[in-house]
């Protein structure tokens, strides 16, 4: 992902997709359009100066057609959010071919990582489908932002 007003617009695209207002814009579930100042203040730091929060794009053709980022949560393990933009592309296969490649870019950038975590609500069937598909396993659940969420891991061997 760039510093490009088209990228911020093709979240803001995306944000006001029915099921990724359900499960993904994290401030205010259900809101409508989201401000493009929000996306654009909430994703701006992360692009420009990715210290702790790496985002990327999924590409189809070229074409921004979905999101993936990580994040460290400690220094030994890294946590993941992603998602696909539209309704057309979902059940593809997208998400499980992306997150494959991202666990293939950390391991090459980040070989300490031992293990990655991805953390759906419990009710979010689509992506926890596709998180199983590309290894992850369920190992309980945990409370976030007001939400029961599924725990899922993905251990790293050492080098």
């Amino acid at each position: 992902m760039q510093d490009r007003p088209d990228d911020y617009l093709a979240m803001q695209r995306w944000f006001a997709e029915p099921e990724l207002q359900e499960w993904v814009w994290c401030d205010e579930k259900g809101e409508g359009e989201v401000p493009l100042s929000r996306i654009i203040e909430k994703y701006g730091a992360r692009i420009k100066h990715p210290v702790d929060v790496f985002p990327y794009f999924i590409l189809s053709d070229g074409i921004p057609m979905g999101f993936i980022q990580y994040y460290f949560a400690d220094p030994d393990t890294i946590g993941l959010d992603m998602w696909i933009g539209t309704a057309a592309d979902r059940g593809r296969g997208y998400g499980v071919e992306a997150l494959r490649q991202m666990v293939a870019l950390i391991r090459e950038k980040h070989p300490q990582i031992r293990e990655l975590f991805i953390d759906p609500a419990e009710e979010n069937a689509r992506a926890i489908r596709c998180y199983e598909k590309a290894g992850f396993r369920h190992c309980g659940k945990i409370f976030d932002d007001g939400d029961w969420c599924l725990l899922m891991k993905y251990p790293l061997s050492s080098k």
